[in-house]
């Protein structure tokens, strides 16, 4: 195994995302999923850089329709953020956001409607209850509770 320099990984991370973006959504996925051992072996597991390439790894999966991958992914990825960043960084809401969406896809709206609720609990400590992510939010949730 060769060691890698931060500055091979950010090559090899934006040619993956130029995968994404080009319609190659297994392809990226696969580059992804090498990425973020990689990243993992080279900058540590709670390295911001290897947390957002599992996040990118989670999206693709999503948009390549491998929705109980993306999941789990996600819950993962949630768990580590979550104890690195906290609760209230960008990148958790997001992720939280991207699982309730991924839950949503594969028909767990209560599933879904929970990642919400716990969202919506970390917005509130962020904006004020005007805020349109949190209306978006909260319209959300009840839209799902009227689901099936």
């Amino acid at each position: 195994m060769t060691w890698m320099s931060s500055e091979e990984l950010a090559v090899r991370s934006a040619e993956a995302e130029a995968k994404a973006h080009a319609g190659d959504f297994r392809g990226a996925a696969a580059e992804f999923r090498t990425l973020a051992r990689d990243y993992t072996r080279t900058m540590g597991a709670d390295d911001p850089q290897t947390l957002a390439v599992r996040l990118n790894l989670a999206r693709v999966l999503g948009t390549a329709r491998q929705v109980t991958k993306a999941i789990d992914v996600c819950e993962r990825l949630l768990r580590d953020q979550a104890r690195v960043l906290g609760p209230e960084h960008a990148d958790v809401l997001e992720t939280r956001q991207l699982l309730a969406n991924l839950r949503y896809q594969s028909g767990d709206s209560e599933g879904a409607a929970a990642e919400l609720e716990q969202l919506h609990t970390a917005l509130s400590r962020l904006f004020l209850p005007t805020h349109d992510r949190i209306t978006k939010v909260k319209r959300d949730i009840a839209f799902l509770k009227r689901s099936p």
